[in-house]
């Protein structure tokens, strides 16, 4: 017969001279070995970050257009690319047919071997033809030592159709014909001479995990660091669910966030794009919980001192029937907050949230006042940062309208990080007033 190429040159043929002696270690040396051994799996993924960013900027557009992301390989880099594919449904919602794997020898080769179909160069034509790659789709040709034929014929194949096309490889190498990224994953020689499921397993299935999470992070099914694109369709997935809700939004309570998702088909990503602008919020100098009927009497104890409204345009909102009406306004708006001492409990001031506009994600936090006995500590500044934190859950700009002539509260403005953006004139109790607008984007 015709020898094979000598692979000799390839870094995942070399012996690793840490594991020369392996035969005669105990069971528990070898584990160790082999975990201090793998220690060089993330460094190689992490020097191909570049590389992979670049290759899932490429496919965020296509897949926006009903783009597939197709993995082709032999043995243990085909096992991989089936696996995580098949990941991608139940972390992501994602169609089964977004994401697909493709393994030398078909879906039996999963649980018995089939290596020798690696060698067919035009082993996946049938399956490029049946999956009809084009254009819009990214095929990853894998192969750890980077010379299979298998995979290298995938790409080829793949970009005379028009498709991006990768290779991930796991030993430095030149990019192969009609590849447009190279992934190298250089892990180095093996513990157990030439068997790549070790670490060069371990980087590959690391490296896809990279790209899918970097792809449906990037495709908005994520957000935070929550899957959010989930559907509580089980008692453990309700529970998950509810907790997702939690997690992006602490002010709710359990109740709250399963009521929400039953408002919203259970619809983990639809329940969290319900804004909440009466939430709960507190740190060790303030409470802010939202504005109840009842709080109108202590509300307008905390406000009626004349020196609060001072350098505000309306001055006589420590006025009872001024005031009724701000109290009134306040209650009707649906985004205001009343401000309590932690320590005692006493209502001590009120901020608010309103004009929501989800077109640009932009919400204005104001007719915010506080007692004197909170004034040049602590509270004001809190106030602000609390309701700002919350507020960039959903949007992407926070005005704030303040007097021209109220240099004290431009100034707790200016020391947040607000930026002065314009003068306008906006209704005050029904009369127009001048107002300077600043603003705050999320960073």
């Amino acid at each position: 017969m015709t020898l094979p190429p000598d692979r000799s040159h390839v870094r995942t043929e070399h012996r690793n001279p840490a594991s020369s002696h392996l035969d005669r270690l105990e069971a528990a040396d070898i584990a160790a070995l082999m975990a201090e051994d793998h220690r060089a799996v993330t460094d190689a993924v992490a020097a191909a970050a570049p590389a992979i960013g670049a290759l899932v900027e490429s496919m965020v557009p296509k897949f926006a257009q009903g783009g597939r992301l197709l993995y082709f390989g032999a043995g243990t880099s085909g096992r991989l690319g089936v696996l995580d594919a098949s990941e991608c449904p139940p972390t992501f919602m994602s169609d089964p047919g977004q994401v697909v794997g493709i393994i030398a020898g078909g879906d039996s080769a999963l649980r018995r071997s089939s290596e020798g179909r690696e060698d067919e160069a035009d082993g996946a034509r049938a399956e490029i033809e049946r999956l009809a790659v084009g254009p819009l789709d990214t095929v990853i040709g894998i192969a750890a030592g980077g010379t299979t034929p298998y995979p290298l014929g995938a790409i080829r194949l793949a970009k005379a159709r028009g498709a991006t096309t990768a290779f991930l490889a796991c030993v430095p190498m030149a990019a192969p014909p009609a590849c447009d990224h190279l992934l190298v994953i250089d892990t180095g020689p093996e513990v157990l001479t030439g068997s790549t499921r070790l670490k060069a397993g371990s980087a590959t299935k690391l490296a896809l995990n990279c790209i899918t999470t970097a792809l449906f992070t990037r495709l908005g099914k994520v957000r935070g660091n929550l899957m959010v694109d989930l559907a509580a369709t089980n008692d453990k997935l309700v529970d998950r669910a509810i907790r997702t809700v939690m997690q992006f939004d602490p002010s709710r309570t359990r109740e709250e966030a399963w009521a929400l998702l039953e408002a919203n088909g259970r619809s983990v990503k639809r329940a969290i794009d319900v804004p909440n602008w009466q939430p709960r919020l507190r740190d060790a100098s303030v409470a802010l919980r939202p504005l109840r009927a009842e709080d109108r009497e202590a509300m307008h104890a905390a406000a009626s001192d004349p020196a609060i409204w001072e350098l505000h345009s309306e001055r006589n909102r420590h006025e009872r029937p001024v005031f009724d009406r701000f109290f009134d306004a306040a209650l009707a708006c649906g985004g205001a907050l009343v401000a309590e001492d932690p320590a005692t409990g006493r209502v001590i001031g009120s901020s608010r949230y309103y004009d929501w506009n989800p077109a640009d994600r932009s919400v204005v936090i104001g007719y915010t006042f506080l007692a004197r006995s909170h004034w040049g500590g602590s509270v004001n500044g809190a106030m602000k940062r609390l309701m700002l934190d919350h507020a960039f859950r959903w949007a992407r700009t926070a005005w704030f309208h303040a007097s021209p002539g109220n240099a004290r509260s431009r100034r707790a403005l200016e020391k947040i990080g607000a930026r002065l953006d314009r003068e306008e004139m906006v209704p005050v109790g029904g009369v127009p007033s001048l107002r300077v607008i600043y603003r705050i984007d999320r960073g």
